[in-house]
């Protein structure tokens, strides 16, 4: 299991094992390299502790306990294992920081797991009667022994979304544990538990610029100590806000020949590069910019690997190179991740919001003649920010979906639609008999809030999680680069959760709070630009230099076990004939053949 996970940990490893309990360590040495070596125990060995993160806030725990424990390394790692001492499991609530770990308390006969409150680092378990298997990685569960039918839940949640939302997995007997979530095992049975979740309700008594001082003060500690490390440390910066003001502020913290990682794509209109280089010309930073590499074999296979599942966010491809890339200068990088979910920087919260003022035309008339006009129209290959045709069919498509659910928030690649004409009837009967989501839970608690919130809380316990920090965890990790997001603090969070609307939507201003406190650290021409998601000209490359990969993989006539040949075969071609851009969906039926060869490979 261990050696399934060596690219996480390159450093070093180690094991542990007493009677019923077995733990396994690979380390990426970031702090105390000499002495943070793991399972790392406490004085007198009855607790064992195995843990990937960093806890942020470990040397003002240190100064708290020293008076009553003795400290023999400088480690992170050692403060969780003395604050478990004195408080038992309620000591997660007192770590600030991301981490997994599992602790194994001898005197008790207790193993204790837990995952940080926003879901940056994994944990997976497989369960039964008689055993408990845990890794960070499932692929380590699998190496383990585990087996598991395929979880049909997962993946319709997987061809509808383009990830599979948690605790479910493509495994029928493998789950994740939720972000803010603990696990406690003993010989009286095994308890799962919430230690935390945000809360939905807003504090109105604060004023503006109360809360853009408390947003300055909060997000400027969080870059602080976030800086802590025994290693090279550098930043992602791709000339949008979020990176360029994670640079700022690292700046003001007094950090001295900055290097600053990008890359970009030769199609234009998917490019940040100008942007990116601009950026770092205004912060003085060493940049490092590389055009992406689009010569599929040889690391796409590779990339899916590291996923375990499948995973349909495609721009996972350029993450997997800039981390290759970073890893060659630092060992740690910062990142503006998490920005958009808190403070409303998504374009589809400006739709959600822009919907009311379409539905004031009558439906007959939007259906009639608006949508039936923009379904003839055919589309380019394009960014779709720059295409009038494309943006319009999203907006459709979104105001078409929440009129059949107004909770169906995440977007979507396949419709319900699409999906019947995809699977073959005895998925679509499976499917039938399949458990409810626990999206519905989500959904129940956003009931009360306006419609953009209700959007953004959604996002933040799904598709953050179990999508971007999914992708930012497993393509760093590949490379053994540990990227660190001071957006994702939990005093940002906190604080952003009890924000008003307002302060983050403003009228049609995404991160209307944001731009007001740091303007003065961010020039005008990245403050003011447009956002731009972190896409792939897929459209082209299913056109050019991956098409023969594309009719390699997905014509296949003998391996269509699934999934309806004859309509992925219709997608393929209107695709090439330029009638549909179905890059988004060729994509999700590239990485999930692929993924099922990978399977096949390793059994």
């Amino acid at each position: 299991m261990g050696d399934r996970l060596k690219h996480r940990g390159p450093d070093g490893s180690g094991h542990y094992i007493n009677g019923p309990i077995g733990l396994v360590h690979t380390r990426l040495a970031v702090i105390d390299a000499a002495g943070g070596a793991q399972p790392m125990f406490n004085t007198d060995k009855r607790i064992a502790l195995v843990f990937n993160g960093e806890i942020y806030n470990y040397k003002e725990l240190r100064r708290s306990l020293q008076d009553q424990y003795s400290f023999i390394t400088q480690s992170d790692t050692e403060a969780i294992i003395h604050l478990y001492e004195e408080v038992g499991i309620d000591c997660v609530k007192e770590l600030r920081g991301m981490f997994a770990f599992a602790l194994w308390d001898q005197r008790e006969k207790k193993l204790f797991l837990a995952r940080d409150r926003v879901g940056q680092k994994p944990l997976y378990y497989h369960q039964t009667e008689n055993h408990f298997f845990f890794a960070s990685e499932i692929r380590a569960l699998l190496a383990g022994g585990v087996t598991s039918a395929l979880n049909y839940t997962a993946l319709d949640l997987y061809f509808k979304n383009q990830f599979i939302t948690g605790p479910e997995t493509i495994y029928e007997d493998i789950q994740s544990l939720p972000p803010g979530h603990c696990i406690t095992l003993d010989a009286a049975g095994s308890e799962l538990k919430a230690y935390w979740s945000p809360s939905t309700a807003t504090d109105a008594n604060m004023h503006e610029k109360e809360y853009c001082e408390a947003l300055r003060s909060t997000l400027s500690e969080a870059v602080r100590l976030r800086l802590i490390s025994d290693v090279p440390l550098g930043a992602f910066l791709s000339g949008g806000l979020d990176s360029s003001l994670i640079v700022a502020l690292m700046r003001n913290e007094g950090v001295n020949d900055l290097k600053t990682f990008s890359i970009g794509f030769k199609a234009e209109s998917f490019d940040e590069t100008p942007f990116a280089n601009a950026a770092a010309a205004y912060y003085q930073t060493e940049h490092q910019s590389k055009l992406m590499n689009v010569e599929a074999e040889g690391f796409l296979s590779r990339m899916i690997e590291h996923f375990d599942q499948p995973f349909g966010d495609a721009s996972s491809l350029a993450v997997y190179q800039l981390s290759e890339n970073t890893k060659k200068s630092v060992t740690v990088a910062l990142s503006g991740d998490g920005s958009d979910e808190l403070f409303s920087g998504y374009r589809r919260y400006v739709a959600r919001k822009f919907l009311k003022y379409y539905h004031f035309i009558p439906k007959s008339i939007r259906t009639t003649f608006i949508e039936r006009f923009l379904s003839r129209l055919p589309e380019n290959t394009a960014y779709y920010r720059e295409s009038f045709v494309k943006q319009m069919k999203l907006f459709i498509d979104f105001s078409n979906r929440l009129d059949r659910d107004p909770f169906d928030l995440i977007p979507e690649t396949f419709s319900r639609t699409e999906l019947d004409a995809l699977y073959l009837p005895h998925v679509a009967e499976a499917l039938k008999k399949s458990k409810n989501h626990h999206m519905e839970k989500y959904r129940a608690e956003g009931a009360g809030l306006d419609e953009v919130s209700q959007m953004m809380w959604v996002d933040f316990h799904s598709y953050l999680p179990d999508d971007i920090l999914v992708k930012v965890d497993r393509m760093s990790m590949a490379h053994g680069l540990e990227i660190r997001s001071p957006f994702l603090d939990q005093e940002v969070v906190d604080l952003a959760m009890k924000m008003p609307i307002n302060l983050k939507l403003n009228g049609f201003q995404e991160k209307y709070i944001l731009k007001k406190t740091f303007s003065s650290l961010v020039p005008s021409e990245i403050l003011n630009r447009k956002k731009h998601g972190f896409m792939l000209p897929l459209g082209d490359w299913f056109k050019g230099e991956w098409k023969p990969l594309l009719e390699s993989v997905l014509l296949k006539q003998d391996r269509f076990g699934l999934l309806n040949a004859q309509y992925i075969r219709k997608l393929f071609q209107e695709h090439q004939e330029g009638r549909r851009d179905h890059s988004q969906k060729l994509w999700l039926l590239l990485v999930f053949f692929l993924w099922e060869e990978s399977v096949a490979m390793n059994v």
